[in-house]
């Protein structure tokens, strides 16, 4: 076991110790290059949160920070055999490093959570050195979590437009249907229309108020293939807080097999969802079809969205056009080549009413011959 020197600057009467723990009750700062190490329990009841130097925490057993108040450490390592639980948020200014053991934060209590302060980073994690709860970051726009479940990390990297004046998230090795420390649960088989499945495997928890991108890797015990033939089909998906259903959030990037690899989603304001986890969509990508502009604006060029096939099946069809984030806009028996930017189908807008301009994924359906026809269109130049 490691053992190191420190040099603190104390207050009168700031410190109890004991066998089993030391006990903060007034002021303790480590100074410059000064270094302490806690081979026992702390508990902060004072003032711990403007030090510089290196705050140790040692054990072949287990070790717990605890108290009224969150200690912040410039510099942190952990190496505790049987890992280092946390009854109180613990902040990190510059690196934590992660030599043996977890980090454990109860995961039915956010605000308890190992937070990375503005520039604060770490190194040395992995599946038996990470967070097995939940980690916060203050005053980042991007930062890797280095959450996981039991004997395995699963990281979620959120890309931010705007600076977070907080963000935490934490993973979930449980079933969405059924999960142990949520008030709710989250049915997989309620989701959008343009989805066809949801993962039963595992999910994620982030908060986060600001638009952002995040990426998502996955293992063989994700059992992709259980829910998506192809990995062009996989998507990240979110429980909507408000409508109670799995959205599809998107998949500009994908990497990997069903073994492995990793996926990023489009933008979206990770507070309007509950968790995220991985999914599976319709997809104009894995079927290689053509995809269309549409520019309703009476010149005469591309005002409507018109397929030829539809003569072979003139009567038998159906057309369903659908918003990026898989909710139908656009529903349509015997298509006829009419559609000009306008919803018959309430949700993105009233029916009746001009939809926005943007990418919309659409599914012609061809009875008579039996052809799924499916692709994207750009719907633009509205108001020209």
């Amino acid at each position: 076991m490691k053992h190191i020197l420190f040099y603190i600057s104390l207050s009168v009467s700031c410190i109890l110790t004991s066998q089993n723990v030391v006990h903060n009750t007034g002021n303790l700062k480590i100074f410059n290059d000064g270094q302490i190490g806690f081979h026992i329990d702390l508990t902060n009841d004072g003032n711990f949160d403007q030090n510089e130097g290196l705050a140790g925490f040692y054990s072949d057993d287990t070790r717990t920070i605890s108290g009224a108040f969150k200690p912040v450490f410039n510099d942190m390592e952990i190496v505790v055999t049987n890992d280092l639980f946390l009854d109180v948020a613990v902040g990190i200014t510059n690196n934590n490093n992660f030599i043996l053991g977890d980090v454990v934060t109860p995961r039915n209590a956010t605000d308890i959570n190992l937070d990375f302060i503005n520039y604060a980073f770490y190194n040395g994690d992995g599946n038996l050195t990470k967070v097995d709860g939940y980690a916060a970051v203050t005053d980042k726009y991007n930062f890797s979590f280095p959450v996981g479940d039991a004997d395995k990390i699963r990281p979620l990297y959120l890309d931010s437009e705007t600076n977070n004046n907080t963000a935490k998230s934490a993973y979930f090795y449980e079933d969405p249907n059924s999960p142990s420390t949520f008030t709710k649960t989250f049915n997989t088989d309620n989701f959008a229309d343009i989805l066809t499945a949801v993962s039963t495997y595992e999910f994620w928890h982030l908060e986060a108020d600001t638009n952002s991108k995040i990426t998502l890797t996955w293992d063989d015990d994700s059992s992709i293939d259980s829910f998506t033939d192809t990995i062009e089909d996989l998507r990240i998906v979110g429980w909507n807080k408000t409508l109670n259903i799995w959205e599809n959030l998107g998949n500009i990037d994908i990497t990997g097999n069903f073994s492995s690899g990793s996926i990023t989603s489009d933008t979206f304001v990770p507070n309007n969802y509950d968790i995220i986890t991985f999914g599976s969509s319709l997809s104009a990508i894995s079927t290689n079809f053509e995809n269309y502009f549409v520019s309703p604006n009476n010149d005469g060029v591309n005002d409507f969205l018109y397929f030829k096939e539809v003569s072979l099946s003139p009567t038998n069809n159906n057309l369903r056009i659908y918003s990026r984030w898989g909710r139908i806009v656009y529903d349509k028996d015997a298509y006829n080549n009419t559609f000009g930017g306008i919803a018959n189908v309430s949700g993105v807008v009233k029916a009746g009413n001009a939809l926005p301009d943007g990418v919309y994924f659409y599914i012609l359906n061809l009875k008579d011959v039996n052809i799924i026809h499916q692709g994207y269109i750009y719907l633009g130049k509205q108001n020209q």
